[in-house]
């Protein structure tokens, strides 16, 4: 015999989204995109920059203590070009979320509609001025928390349908109900 499932009483929120909202959203879907060949990256970066320093000391025929400082050089050379790339590459994705929530809000207007949503064992119902909808959790089987907001997405692609639920229109305040539900009726997508 199945344990029944306790019904939770519905989670209200009532918020209007903003450019920050969809910004974190895209964030939040891409972020494991760059974070997957960073490390390679680096790594090859660090080796390159060992051999550099071998033959170079091979060339110019160091001493073991030269060749040592040689690779230190190289390999501190590599770090510092290492970190400049990684925090031009932030900002560039950083510019790029900002410029496809942009996007979005023009192509989109009733995206900046006050919204009324409730979140019920059924799934989420959205309500603004234009239109209703609801949809079962199944529709939205994974979900992203991040600072601002819950993220609901309908597969684990990168770009994939999402429903942002931003934190700070809960109308009780508590966004540990929320999460309770979300982690009852979907998965958490690591980020």
């Amino acid at each position: 015999m199945l344990p029944a499932r306790a019904t939770i009483r519905p989670i209200q929120l009532a918020y209007t989204l903003t450019d920050d909202d969809l910004r974190d959203s895209i964030a939040a879907q891409q972020h494991r995109l760059w974070g997957r060949w960073l490390v390679p990256v680096l790594a090859v970066a660090a080796l390159g920059a060992a051999i550099m320093g071998f033959i170079s000391a091979e060339i110019w025929e160091l001493s073991a203590g030269a060749a040592a400082i040689a690779l230190a050089i190289a390999l501190a050379v590599t770090a510092v070009i290492a970190g400049v790339a990684i925090l031009l590459l932030r900002l560039l994705t950083a510019a790029i979320y900002r410029w496809q929530a942009r996007l979005l809000v023009r192509g989109n207007p009733w995206l900046s509609q006050p919204v009324h949503a409730t979140a019920t064992d059924a799934g989420i119902h959205l309500r603004t001025s234009t239109g209703d909808a609801t949809t079962a959790w199944s529709h939205y089987p994974y979900y992203i928390e991040t600072n601002r907001s819950f993220v609901l997405l309908a597969s684990k692609g990168i770009g994939a349908m999402s429903v942002v639920l931003p934190k700070r229109g809960l109308v009780e305040a508590d966004p540990s109900q929320l999460r309770a539900v979300l982690a009852t009726h979907a998965h958490e997508r690591p980020r």
